[in-house]
């Protein structure tokens, strides 16, 4: 089968990930929690249509995919916006794609189910973040204007509308809560995913 939908999780790298969480965990917790979240979305949206490419120059993320069977891709570029508009110019033989953070811990295959079918129908799907970040963004309309960074979601808009794309917000909570801080890593252990039980069970 012709896979037809692209997917890109952009990593800056294992180093020193999850940093606003350095109080409540160690290092090797921190990146222990990053690759898993990682793992959990490549599971979540892998099916027979869909490449899916961890986007990363970092020694330690090609390990990582390497080790565990995922695709890197690797920009000649520097920075995020860089690397991500390389990516879309350099693997665009899809009909649907989509860029998503690592570290949405509430995406199952359901979720990414609803979502895929929604880029499929939709010149542009995103959602908003509660710092007004991009947690995930895709569509059916070739796009290449990525602004991420603070207020990222504002200037994706603002993008969108100023080259008069139809664009639709989803509020699903499991497509733009990231574990980002504190109070989110809080908000986790209340409410702790399936995938995450079956992680710390095994």
């Amino acid at each position: 089968m012709n896979k037809t939908f692209l997917i890109g999780i952009p990593i800056r790298d294992f180093v020193n990930p999850m940093s606003r969480l350095s109080d409540l965990l160690t290092p090797s917790e921190r990146i222990d929690l990053a690759k898993n979240l990682i793992l959990n979305l490549v599971n979540a949206f892998s099916d027979e249509e869909t490449s899916i490419y961890i986007i990363s120059n970092s020694p330690e993320v090609e390990l990582f995919c390497k080790l565990n069977n995922l695709n890197n891709f690797q920009s000649q570029k520097q920075g995020l916006n860089e690397e991500v508009k390389e990516f879309i110019n350099a693997v665009d033989n899809y009909n649907y794609w989509t860029i998503v953070h690592g570290d949405l811990p509430y995406i199952t295959k359901h979720f990414a189910g609803v979502w895929k079918k929604l880029c499929e129908s939709k010149e542009i799907v995103i959602t908003e973040s509660k710092d007004r970040g991009t947690p995930i963004f895709g569509g059916n309309l070739k796009f290449n204007n990525f602004t991420y960074g603070k207020n990222s979601f504002l200037k994706h808009m603002e993008i969108l509308h100023d080259l008069s794309i139809k664009c639709e917000k989803v509020f699903h909570k499991e497509f733009y809560f990231e574990l980002d801080d504190e109070d989110d890593y809080e908000e986790f252990l209340q409410n702790l995913p399936r995938w995450y039980k079956k992680l710390n069970n095994s």
